[in-house]
C-alpha cells in the first residue's frame, strides 16, 4: 500500500504485510484483491462503494466539509 507507486503495480510484500494487519476478515480480503487494481478499476471500487453505503443508509459524512 505505497501510496508512491501507480495503482497497477504489482503488489509488494510491504503491501500484503500491511494488508494482513488488518483485523476484518472482510475487509483485509478487500484490500488483497484491490491492490494492483487500475486507476479506473479503483475510482469504479469507490464509486461502487459509495452507492452500497447510500443504499444501505450508511453515507458518511466528508471529513473536509465543515458543520
Amino acid at each position: 500500500m505505497n501510496l508512491d507507486r501507480q495503482l497497477d503495480a504489482e503488489p509488494t510484500e510491504h503491501d500484503n504485510t500491511l494488508a494482513d494487519r488488518l483485523a476484518s476478515p472482510r475487509l483485509r480480503r478487500l484490500l488483497h484483491t484491490a491492490i494492483g487494481l487500475s486507476e479506473d478499476s479503483v475510482d469504479l471500487l469507490t464509486t461502487m462503494t459509495t452507492r452500497l453505503r447510500a443504499a444501505e443508509g450508511m453515507i458518511l459524512r466528508d471529513p473536509l466539509e465543515d458543520y
